[in-house]
This record gives C-alpha cells, sequence and structure tokens, in this order.
C-alpha cells in the first residue's frame, strides 16, 4: 500500500491515465502498435486536426508511451507493455461487460462459491480473478531504490541472473559475486563510459599518491566487476540498464530523453512474458558486445587520461 501511495508514483499515473484518457491520444496510442508514419497528411488520415495531432503525439511522447524510431512513431517498452497487459484486456473485458454483469449477479445470490465464479469467468472472459495471476508491477523514483530493489531481487534468484548496467555500486556486484560463487548462471554487461570513467578516477587517485597508475592497471582492470570466472562479462555503450531473474521477472530503466545521463526511474514487473522480451534485448545486446578485454580497457584508460 506505501507503494501505492508514493506522491511521483501517483503523479506519474495519473499523467499516464490523463492523456490515455482523451479519446485523440488513445486513437494515435493504439495506431501507435504497428507504427504510425511521420507524414504531413497523417493527422488528416486518422480524422484529427493538426493541433488535437500534434499536442496529444507530443504528450504521449514525453511521458514514455511512444518515441520515432525513423519515419515510424512506435510503441516504447513502456508503452507496448502497457497496451498488451492493460488496453487489450481492458477492451476485452469491456467487450464481456454483460458477461461481468452477470456474474455480480451470482455474487449476490451468495449460491455460488468462489472458484464457482472464478471458473465462469475464465470462461467466459478468459482470464481469471485470482489476483496472483496478475503480473506484480513495481517502479521506483530514487537511485536507492532501485538499487534495494534489485539487491532484494538477486538475493532471491535461484537459477540466472542477467544485467545490462550503466552505473557502478559495490554492494550489487557483491551480491553477484556471492551468486556466482554459488554456481549461478550470471552474465553482466558494462557500459562502457561508466567503467572508463571510473577506472580513471581510481587511475588519478594513485597517480596524486605517486604510485605508478600505468603498472597497477592490471589491478584497476579488476575494479569494476571484481567477482568469479566463471561470470560471463562483455561491455558496450548501453542504452538503459536491464535485468532478468530467473526467467520470472525483470527490471528496465526509465530515460529521460532531456538528462539521458541521468538516472529517472526503474520498472520491476514479475511476469515471464515480460522477462522473456527483455532477456530476448539482453541477447541482442550480448551478440553485439566486445568480450573483457583488459588491455583494451588499460589502452582506453590511458588514451582517455591522457
Amino acid at each position: 500500500m506505501d507503494q501505492v501511495l508514493e506522491p511521483k508514483l501517483v503523479n506519474k499515473l495519473t499523467e499516464l491515465l490523463g492523456i490515455l484518457s482523451k479519446k485523440d491520444a488513445l486513437t494515435i496510442f493504439l495506431l501507435s502498435k504497428e507504427g504510425l508514419k511521420a507524414e504531413a497528411d497523417t493527422p488528416q488520415k486518422i480524422g484529427l486536426t493538426r493541433k488535437q495531432y500534434y499536442t496529444r503525439l507530443k504528450q504521449l511522447v514525453n511521458n514514455g508511451l511512444i518515441d520515432k524510431y525513423g519515419d515510424v512513431y512506435q510503441h516504447t517498452t513502456l508503452g507496448a507493455l502497457l497496451h498488451q497487459k492493460y488496453i487489450l484486456e481492458l477492451l476485452g473485458h469491456v467487450r464481456n461487460a454483460k458477461q461481468m454483469e452477470m456474474v455480480d449477479t451470482l455474487k449476490r445470490t451468495k449460491q455460488f462459491s468462489e472458484d464457482d465464479i472464478a471458473n465462469f469467468v475464465g470462461k467466459v472472459a478468459g482470464t481469471s480473478l485470482v489476483s496472483s495471476t496478475l503480473p506484480r508491477i513495481k517502479v521506483t523514483w530514487s537511485y536507492e531504490d532501485m538499487i534495494s530493489t534489485v539487491i532484494d531481487g538477486i538475493q532471491l534468484c535461484k537459477n540466472e541472473i542477467f544485467l545490462a548496467s550503466r552505473f557502478a555500486n559495490d554492494v550489487i556486484v557483491n551480491n553477484i559475486s556471492q551468486k556466482a560463487s554459488a554456481g549461478l548462471h550470471i552474465k553482466v554487461i558494462s557500459d562502457f563510459d561508466m567503467v572508463l570513467s571510473r577506472l580513471v578516477s581510481v587511475k588519478e587517485k594513485l597517480e596524486a599518491l605517486n604510485k605508478n597508475a600505468i603498472e597497477r592497471l592490471n589491478v584497476l582492470g579488476n575494479v569494476w566487476y571484481p567477482m568469479p570466472e566463471n561470470i560471463g562479462r562483455k561491455f558496450m555503450h548501453i542504452p538503459y540498464c536491464a535485468i532478468v531473474l530467473d526467467g520470472k521477472e525483470a527490471g528496465i530503466e526509465i530515460i529521460d530523453k532531456n538528462e539521458p545521463d541521468k538516472f529517472k526511474g526503474a520498472i520491476f514487473i514479475k511476469d515471464e512474458i515480460f522477462a522473456a522480451q527483455i532477456r530476448k534485448i539482453f541477447n541482442s545486446w550480448w551478440e553485439s558486445a566486445e568480450d573483457d578485454d583488459l588491455m583494451k580497457l588499460q589502452n582506453r584508460v590511458l588514451d582517455k587520461s591522457s
């Protein structure tokens, strides 16, 4: 209940629901599912004035529901999730409104058990009234809450962890290291800029202490992710943080387009379908990422600090 009452979360939900409650905004959002062409005559084609179209388009983009990819507007990850999990389900429930009225009538008679009613709903609506079947969603708006949520998830993980990170946090590193020692399957993709920035910072501190930083780069190479060798490690420029835990839960970073380098928030969802989608994204990154090459990192540190 405390999470639901967080002011920032309530404000964000109010914004999203407020936008999607507008017919013209919802029209644009639904059409973006298959890709909405960014053409001069698009407003006319979908039955909106230019003012209506561009006003709602800007609101949808600014709130992270759609974005422009090439010459079309399409759902972002958040937009696709909301469309799949809530808009489509809500449309289905609206279509079954009469059947839902029948369910309420059955409840009032008190002649049927909750299980009987749940089974009936499953047959007429293709869903269940059991709340445990719904995805569990948590949104965090502070870096500290994000770290705490990730650590909780890692500690409960039993089989595998896939992490792509733009930030360095020693507590997360230590927890993942412990899980690797326990035999879990783990892959980590680190952001190049974050790793190099940290290594350069340590190198400068060593130089300030009159230490030979260049000769100690073998030590510096282990500053980020000093984990067991059985962890798969690669590097690349990561667009946003992502984590997948046991194929059942996943989290992604929420990016502010105006300040992409700063942490804005994160959304964590316990749902196998969502986790599979994020795992697919992670796999594509892994294929294009560079191997954990110490010599290559040494050269980059020297180039950046020279």
